[in-house]
């Protein structure tokens, strides 16, 4: 009988497994960086939305602005570029930035529905071509419900 109930606390236990995946959403986007690692991320809503390929991003330099994004949210930033300096989401002009939302055809938030956040350069490098930092912005409009984008992060490179 003893040899019964050993077995099965060694079966118990050797079918148990270690859940290693990170139980904090944050834990689950990817790690803030500054070489051009092609990563952006962010908590929409709360749950936890990860790109880690280039083909899913888009960094264009022109004209005075960048314009970068994944995954429907973009955001442009206009000239000078200060790093950790956060610029808000307002009425665009010389320094400033917007940003929007698409969630589906159904639902898109333009800048002018963005009413809190901002975006801060961690690493600027016009030398390779790379910008990296952090984000966030809550959007509403009428027919949607109110997105609350949260510890995004990006670090990405960007065309000239």
């Amino acid at each position: 009988m003893q040899k019964l109930i050993s077995c099965l606390i060694l079966l118990i236990l050797a079918s148990c497994q270690k859940d290693d995946s990170p139980q904090n959403p944050v834990d689950q986007l990817p790690p803030i960086t500054h070489s051009g690692e092609d990563t952006f991320g962010f908590l929409l809503n709360g749950e936890p939305i990860s790109v880690t390929n280039s083909l899913g991003m888009t960094a264009i330099y022109q004209g005075g602005g960048i314009q970068f994004g994944s995954r429907g949210v973009y955001i442009v930033a206009l000239d000078p570029f200060t790093v950790n300096v956060p610029y808000a989401f307002l009425d665009i002009g010389q320094g400033t930035a917007r940003a929007e939302y698409t969630q589906n055809q159904a639902c898109y938030y333009d800048e002018a529905d963005t009413f809190e956040g901002s975006v801060t350069f961690l690493h600027i490098n016009t030398v390779n071509y790379t910008i990296s930092g952090t984000f966030e912005f809550s959007t509403v409009n009428d027919q949607c419900d109110t997105v609350r984008i949260t510890n995004g992060r990006f670090d990405m490179r960007y065309t000239p």
